[in-house]
């Protein structure tokens, strides 16, 4: 956990930029009596923030934009990691039937792409 002053430092930001992506919940930091306190997570995010502005050039209005489908593919990575905790702790049967019905799954799918094997996405 690093403080306010510790994040601006290490990162290099001026106070007014790490203050207005918290205004803007881009970063959430713990609210402490001494001020707000940085996770490793929340820095990661200051990093990607800064990248993305100052870097990139990416605008204000394309950021929480940016900031949701990242925060999605978090979500997805640890769902998935979790998905294959539970998949490990299964018995060896059971991991071999669920790899056939995954294998059947793809077949499926594959037999029911269009003549060339492109898949035509949908939007949602």
């Amino acid at each position: 956990m690093k403080s306010f002053d510790d994040v601006l430092h290490e990162i290099d930001l001026p106070a007014s930029q790490l203050s207005g992506w918290i205004d803007n919940n881009w970063v959430l930091p713990q609210a402490h009596r001494t001020g707000f306190v940085f996770s490793a997570e929340d820095i990661a995010r200051v990093r990607m923030l800064k990248e993305l502005i100052v870097d990139i050039g990416a605008n204000d209005a394309a950021i929480p934009v940016i900031l949701r489908a990242m925060d999605q593919v978090y979500d997805l990575r640890k769902m998935i990691d979790r998905l294959s905790d539970v998949i490990a702790s299964l018995s060896l049967d059971a991991r071999q039937e669920l790899q056939q019905a995954l294998r059947d799954q793809q077949a499926e799918h594959q037999a029911a792409l269009p003549a060339g094997g492109e898949q035509q996405h949908e939007h949602r």
